[in-house]
């Protein structure tokens, strides 16, 4: 693993401007972001993979979203 910032899933949710639950639901669901596990409550993002995630979801128009 590089040197990369770990945020909490609060500070991820903020970085990301979406709300704690919204990130969670992801989580759950595999929408989200990559995440790191360390136990059963310790949950990390790397800012990196935050950007890169929404980075691959910006689109120049709606039609863009089926592809």
């Amino acid at each position: 693993m590089n040197t990369d910032t770990l945020l909490t899933v609060e500070d991820a949710a903020s970085h990301l401007k979406i709300s704690k639950h919204t990130l969670n639901r992801w989580r759950v669901t595999g929408e989200g972001p990559p995440f790191i596990k360390y136990g059963p409550r310790l949950i990390r993002y790397l800012v990196t993979a935050l950007d890169e995630w929404a980075q691959e979801r910006m689109f120049a128009n709606t039609s863009q979203y089926g592809r």
